[in-house]
């Protein structure tokens, strides 16, 4: 049996490619800083503790591992500006462990975006480009929970927020999963790059309105012009990225399931 490990196995992409590899036969092991308490552990993963920010217990975790899935974040701070060191240390700890092939979540369009989360994304890229074993970056637009966060940021100010002439295609993060283990899956040498977004382009207006009706929210939409090179990569639609549609949940199915849950019903 194939063993993969996903690093970042606890947070939300890194949980559901956990999901997705039990499902799919794989032998699992996940891997963080900190290991999940048992009421939070998943029957047949095996939790691992290492850091890949310093590589303390690296080599450990990934004795015996055949394909690696880095679904790491390093959203802010010092975990930001050491991301692309942290894929660095893992992909070397993988290569000296016998790993086969490492594949990377990134975001799509991530080069196209001058913000300090995006080139941290793209400048790990270039090291999983230029890794000693064979690599696979998927690219996923934006998560289906992402969206929603941005809606529900201004509640207190009862204003649900856009973007003028914003499109965006979201995919939900099972989707994602299913690419990332797709490409797990594969035998492959050298360095490859795909795209994988939702199934939908909308307007973020249209999607804001979906939202609004789907919560029962009655914030109205107001829609904020965004100044400089951050407004011409919404404007010109750099953020989306042409004949990847992969995913098959839309947002609207998505926020169906988010309301039917039981913290949501009254």
């Amino acid at each position: 049996m194939t063993v993969l490990l996903v690093a970042g196995g606890t947070g939300q992409a890194g949980s559901a490619v956990v999901r997705e590899a039990l499902a799919r036969g794989f032998e699992v092991r996940s891997l963080s800083r900190r290991v999940p308490p048992s009421g939070q552990a998943l029957d047949g993963v095996v939790y691992v503790s290492a850091d890949a920010a310093t590589g303390e217990g690296l080599a450990a975790a990934l004795y015996g591992v055949d394909v690696v899935v880095d679904a790491l974040e390093g959203r802010k701070g010092k975990a930001q500006k050491r991301f692309a060191e942290a894929g660095e240390r893992l992909l070397a700890a993988s290569k000296g462990s016998g790993v086969k092939r490492a594949v990377m979540l990134s975001i799509a369009q991530c080069d196209e975006l001058p913000l300090g989360y995006y080139r941290s994304k793209a400048q790990k890229e270039r090291v999983y480009g230029e890794a000693k074993l064979p690599t696979a970056i998927v690219r996923a637009s934006q998560f289906h929970s992402l969206v929603d966060s941005i809606f529900r940021s201004t509640q207190q100010l009862r204003i649900v927020p856009s973007v003028r002439s914003a499109r965006l295609q979201p995919i939900d993060v099972r989707d994602a999963a299913r690419a990332l283990v797709d490409a797990a899956s594969e035998e492959f040498s050298g360095h490859s790059l795909r795209t994988v977004s939702g199934p939908e382009i909308r307007p973020l207006r249209e999607f804001a309105e979906q939202w609004r009706e789907a919560t029962g929210s009655r914030a109205r939409i107001l829609e904020f012009p965004v100044p400089g090179n951050v407004g011409r990569y919404f404007s010109e639609g750099r953020n989306i990225a042409p004949g990847s549609g992969f995913g098959t949940i839309t947002f609207g199915q998505w926020l169906a399931e988010l309301q039917a849950r039981p913290s949501n019903l009254s």
